[in-house]
């Protein structure tokens, strides 16, 4: 039994499949795995497969939806944003298995699918975790995420938790936690919105986002946006929060939040996302004043709002 983990809380490992549930799944985590410890593709063909079979074991899932970001992605833009730091710049001198893309592109192959796939998508204009959002607000609570990325935890429905080995309910606003290791190593874990607005304090590590530079004079981590917003219940409330947070220091928030923000559908994004907020006066009109700061690389600086 895993330490931690009381008998009364491991999930009856022989229950059925949910009727209807969906997988949406990252497969680019596994993918990677997979082609870092086998030699051939063929070997890693059925690995993969395999990988995606666990996972819809352990979400009781009878079909899953797979997918996958290409090397070429434009990654929604997010390379021409000009935050605090550069996009993912953290990972350009990282090199990658070389069964990496053999594996991917192979994955896209009807005759490597098993029959409880309902599609692998390889995604050239945005992340897999763009379509994966997408996917999660159009099948709604007939779905579950799965990811080894934290920015997933942002949605608003269901969520496998792979530290309890469950299927979390859709948190329409969302809550937060923290978690340690043996060693004392924490971080901050949550799932909803409000996961969101605490990267938007405390950034993303993994993808080289700052976040904010420092909240109430004070370098925001993971503990320090814990306790910013811990006992937050609204929505709204979060992101004024977090808005004051970056006028107080006139940060321009849009930077760091295309970046950290996953589409709900074709043609959204963060910009999108604040105009339905209930915003406090001062942090509207601090919106409009940084969307005509240069934060994009093109030089027309045009915000794409549509």
């Amino acid at each position: 039994m895993r330490p931690g983990l009381l008998p009364e809380a491991i999930p009856d490992q022989f229950e059925g499949c949910v009727s209807g549930r969906t997988l949406i799944l990252d497969g680019d985590g596994p993918a990677y795995v997979v082609a870092a410890t086998v030699k051939k593709l063929d070997t890693a063909i059925r690995r993969f497969q395999q990988e995606m079979l666990t996972q819809l074991f352990l979400t009781r899932s009878e079909s899953v939806r797979v997918h996958l970001t290409a090397s070429t992605s434009k990654k929604a833009g997010r390379y021409n944003i000009l935050a605090e730091k550069p996009y993912q710049g953290n990972r350009e001198s990282k090199s990658k298995p070389p069964l990496l893309e053999p594996l991917r592109q192979a994955m896209r192959l009807r005759e490597n699918w098993l029959p409880e796939f309902d599609s692998v998508q390889m995604h050239f204009d945005i992340e897999a975790d763009d379509a994966m959002m997408q996917d999660a607000y159009r099948l709604k609570d007939d779905a579950v995420i799965w990811s080894d990325d934290k920015d997933l935890r942002m949605t608003p429905y269901p969520y496998f938790e792979k530290g309890t080995g469950r299927v979390m309910p859709g948190e329409a606003t969302g809550k937060l936690w923290l978690a340690y290791t043996e060693a004392g190593a924490g971080k901050l874990l949550g799932q909803g919105p409000l996961f969101f607005w605490a990267q938007m304090l405390m950034g993303d590590t993994a993808d080289n986002i700052k976040g904010i530079k420092k909240y109430d004079g004070k370098l925001c981590g993971f503990s320090g946006a814990y306790n910013v917003l811990k006992d937050v219940t609204c929505v709204n409330d979060a992101a004024n929060i977090v808005l004051d947070g970056y006028r107080a220091i006139d940060q321009n928030p849009l930077a760091e939040g295309w970046l950290l923000w996953l589409l709900r559908w074709p043609g959204d994004n963060f910009y999108n996302y604040l105009k339905e907020l209930a915003l406090t006066p001062q942090n509207t009109d601090f919106i409009e004043d940084c969307v005509r700061r240069r934060w994009f690389k093109d030089e027309s600086n045009e915000c794409e709002s549509n």
